[in-house]
């Protein structure tokens, strides 16, 4: 999980102006509007365009521009490092301050599973009956919605990336987190590239709803930025869905192309699969080194 959430933020410190520079413009242009505009003259755009005018020429156009160039950066490196939290909660466990979010989820995910058996049952019962099917089908979707297994952790995004490392350890006999250095580095180039693609869609995911809430916190002095504050709320979750979830498959899909790629280098002669007797002992040998001071 450590090497999930630690790959997730590689590459981005070197490209984080291409990535944040213009949402951080479009955030401190709103917020410089609230400020400019107020409560009480919410949309007035010609007060708007007139107090832009007057800062546009002379020296207040200087003094401006570079005022409005260190607020962008400063938001950029404040939303980086929030975003950063959201990605750290998806490596909390069911224990400490995520107990009571995981207790929700698995009483919502019990409820749900019991629906969903209910329905199963009542196809068992009548295999002809369409409507029964339809049921079903939606019951399961709800249940999968909220995980595919039972929870074990406070966020969605946090058991998803541990079910890979579950189902890859039943599968291989490979510890994930201590694979996956040794892995990175046999991976071929395409394979990287479309990795850290991802990765940064994942960070940026992890920043919507920073956004969202930054939105909102200006909206409560001017109501026009909760508009896009409750929309960014809204999709937040979606975009942390897709994101995660590709993330995840890639990750998965990895393991299963270039595993035994690993297991070459370490001198295991494969014939066939990489089978989870000889995953266990790399990852034995993976530990060991692991442990070493």
């Amino acid at each position: 999980m450590n090497a999930f959430l630690t790959e997730l933020g590689r590459n981005l410190a070197g490209r984080w102006a291409a990535v944040l520079a213009l949402p951080a413009a479009v955030f401190v242009a709103l917020a410089a509007a609230a400020v400019v505009l107020g409560p009480a003259h919410a949309l007035d755009f010609a007060l708007l365009r007139s107090r832009v005018t007057a800062v546009s020429t002379g020296p207040a156009l200087v003094w401006t521009a570079t005022g409005f160039l260190a607020a962008t950066a400063a938001v950029g490196l404040a939303v980086t490092a929030l975003g950063d939290v959201v990605t750290g909660s998806w490596g909390a466990t069911g224990t400490g301050i995520g107990r009571p979010f995981t207790a929700l989820r698995h009483r919502r995910w019990h409820r749900a599973a019991a629906r969903a058996d209910t329905a199963i049952r009542a196809v068992l019962a009548a295999p002809d009956d369409r409507r029964a099917r339809a049921t079903a089908r939606r019951a399961v979707l709800r249940r999968d919605a909220i995980c595919e297994t039972e929870p074990n952790g406070p966020t969605w995004a946090g058991d998803q990336l541990r079910a890979v490392a579950d189902r890859v350890r039943r599968g291989t006999g490979l510890d994930l987190t201590t694979t996956w250095p040794r892995l990175w580095l046999v991976l071929p180039d395409a394979a990287r590239a479309e990795l850290t693609t991802v990765q940064e869609r994942c960070a940026s995911a992890a920043r919507t709803p920073v956004w969202g809430m930054a939105c909102l916190a200006v909206g409560a002095y001017w109501w026009p930025a909760l508009v896009p504050g409750l929309w960014l709320l809204s999709v937040s979750p979606r975009r942390i869905r897709r994101s995660v979830g590709v993330y995840a498959d890639l990750v998965e899909a990895s393991v299963d192309m270039h595993g035994r790629d690993v297991a070459h280098q370490l001198g295991f002669e494969l014939t066939g699969r990489l089978t989870p007797e000889i995953g266990a002992q790399m990852t034995e040998a993976f530990q060991k080194r692991h442990d070493c001071p």
